[in-house]
């Protein structure tokens, strides 16, 4: 009879730690993982260079989850940030702070964290089984007996752990399979929905500044005239709309406004650095240093060249016009272009596109002390499959990681 100790259902960050965790207590692991290898969406987080943590405290690391992030104060009390530096590092992996307090492997390559996982699980005498896809829970008297794959095989085991992912990249394995398993336990799903995604514009623009990088920057976002949120940093531009940190973090927050049927625009302040009297001066000083030369020339001293386009055609600049012509009333204009350049927001980038997906297995049906279901006794879950994500910068990562660890101690 096909049976162990501990079965562990998805080979990612989450899984793959909780599985090797749980087999320093237990002989018999096995873990299943529907694709052809584990981690594969892993690979490819952070452009390849995959960002494994951040330094942040504790307590800035829950504010930056909202609403859900309390529920993470246990597992992150049991493994955190500092804790998964001195893994990787044991595992022969170095990891080097960047800016914002993320951290990297210092090769820059993804690829060493997978291996460090695989061989941290391989040292543990995990049985590993790919191209294993788990159909069905075999559910009896709220325990799981055990799980049915599409090939027809059938393993039992004493206790499951669920670490299936949420929706997004769905090439990686992340299908959203695992709500199906779990709803029909009776576990409640928050509508999974796209987190950390390319917002769309119709913007006429777009095309002349696509993969213009801005940095430096202040976003704001608007809905119906009204702002909602502002962060300082970095966007780029691409063919369709906006991407980049700042946008990928406030993307779950448009999405959910566009849901509502809120008109959104993100609003860019190119001279946050410079007060309004400040900003003001420059005009005044560049406009009379250029003289009679047209305003587009003058503007290359305050924009990258790839801007300027659009920003004269969004203020009614016209392409002749020249400095010595601009009265107060038209340098006001070209202050508040500089201040709020607007672009309107229609969607979001799908969920397939999108780095990790918001919603999942409502928190209230989970322990938070040992990540064990309420409804069914010997069940666990970690990882994305959990209604839980944050910003970009190693937050999500770091989740999947703590949450695994303290799922893979089974402690019930």
């Amino acid at each position: 009879m096909n049976s162990a100790d501990i079965i562990v259902i998805g080979a990612g960050a989450s899984g793959l730690i909780a599985a090797g965790i749980a087999a320093q207590k237990y002989k018999n692991v096995l873990l299943l993982e529907k694709k052809t290898r584990p981690a594969i969406k892993l690979s490819i987080t952070g452009k390849g260079r995959c960002n494994v943590t951040n330094s942040a405290d504790i307590k800035e690391f829950v504010a930056e989850f909202g609403n859900n992030g309390k529920f993470l104060y246990s597992a992150f009390s049991k493994f955190f940030n500092t804790d998964t530096i001195n893994f990787f590092e044991e595992l022969g992996v170095k990891c080097r702070l960047e800016r914002g307090g993320r951290y990297f492997p210092e090769s820059n390559d993804a690829h060493d964290i997978v291996n460090a996982l695989i061989k941290f699980v391989k040292n543990k005498k995990v049985k590993i089984l790919t191209n294993s896809e788990v159909s069905k829970f075999v559910c009896e008297d709220k325990k799981i007996k055990s799980v049915l794959l599409k090939s027809g095989t059938q393993y039992f085991a004493d206790k499951f752990i669920l670490a299936a992912g949420g929706k997004s990249y769905p090439l990686t394995g992340s299908t959203g399979d695992g709500y199906n398993l779990v709803k029909s336990l009776g576990h409640t799903i928050i509508k999974p929905r796209p987190a950390l995604v390319p917002l769309v514009s119709d913007d006429k623009n777009l095309k002349q500044l696509n993969k213009l990088k801005l940095k430096n920057i202040e976003i704001s976002v608007l809905a119906d005239n009204k702002v909602i949120t502002k962060l300082f940093g970095e966007i780029e531009f691409t063919i369709f709309g906006l991407t980049g940190p700042l946008i990928l973090t406030v993307s779950s927050q448009v999405f959910s406004l566009l849901e509502a049927k809120k008109t959104v625009y993100i609003s860019v302040n190119l001279k946050p650095a410079l007060d309004d009297k400040q900003l003001d001066d420059r005009l005044i000083k560049e406009l009379n240093s250029f003289g009679n030369m047209p305003v587009r020339n003058m503007l290359k001293t305050l924009l990258p060249v790839q801007l300027i386009e659009s920003f004269m055609d969004k203020n009614n600049i016209k392409w002749t016009e020249v400095c010595s012509a601009i009265n107060k009333e038209k340098r006001k204009k070209i202050f508040d272009g500089l201040r709020s350049m607007k672009f309107k927001i229609v969607s979001t980038r799908p969920i397939d596109e999108a780095i990790i997906t918001k919603g999942g297995i409502s928190l209230k049906e989970v322990e938070q002390s040992t990540m064990k279901s309420k409804l069914i006794e010997n069940l666990y879950f970690c990882g994305e499959i959990l209604d839980i994500d944050g910003p970009t910068g190693g937050f999500n990562l770091q989740a999947a990681f703590s949450t695994g660890y303290l799922a893979g101690q089974l402690e019930d």
